[in-house]
């Protein structure tokens, strides 16, 4: 049942991150993008299947896809988002930080890996490595989200 939940949301990011954009994100021209797979083969360990199913209640998800650049050691502030997010690392490096429990939980991921962010209060920050960061996110949020990105103030744990 697990993996059935995962490869379905999986296939609506996929088949819905196209058209299902939410009205606060703008779009690119798809004539700008070349054809191909933008990231292929990424291992995404320990999918949990609770947001997707969360996020997917009776009304269906709005599914987004976003290309990520950073540049070298680039933050993005502490924040969380209103539904789980797959985070696919295409070049470069980038460091996911959040607190469980008392502890600060710091993990890079590199070229080829991936995460998912169960979203629904879960604040983290993410910083590039010195070479910066490619990524793609793929966010699964609930209709009528006012945005993919809540700022927040960083858990006690890794306020430090």
């Amino acid at each position: 049942m697990r993996k059935q939940l995962v490869i379905m949301a999986l296939a609506l990011s996929v088949a819905g991150g196209g058209v299902a954009l939410a009205s606060h994100v703008g779009e690119v021209d798809p004539a700008g993008v070349p054809v191909g797979f933008l990231a292929a083969h990424n291992s995404v360990a320990d999918s949990p299947v609770g947001p997707f199913a969360r996020a997917m209640a009776a009304g269906g998800a709005e599914v987004t896809v976003q290309h990520i650049r950073l540049v070298p050691n680039q933050a993005i502030p502490w924040h969380t988002h209103p539904g789980p997010v797959f985070v696919l690392v295409e070049r470069g490096a980038f460091t996911y930080e959040y607190a469980q429990g008392s502890n600060c939980i710091a993990t890079t991921y590199t070229a080829s890996q991936g995460f998912v962010d169960p979203g629904f209060g879960n604040i983290h920050q993410a910083t590039a490595g010195p070479d910066g960061a490619e990524l793609y996110a793929v966010y699964v949020l609930p209709p009528g989200s006012a945005n993919h990105l809540i700022p927040a103030s960083p858990a006690a744990a890794c306020s430090s």
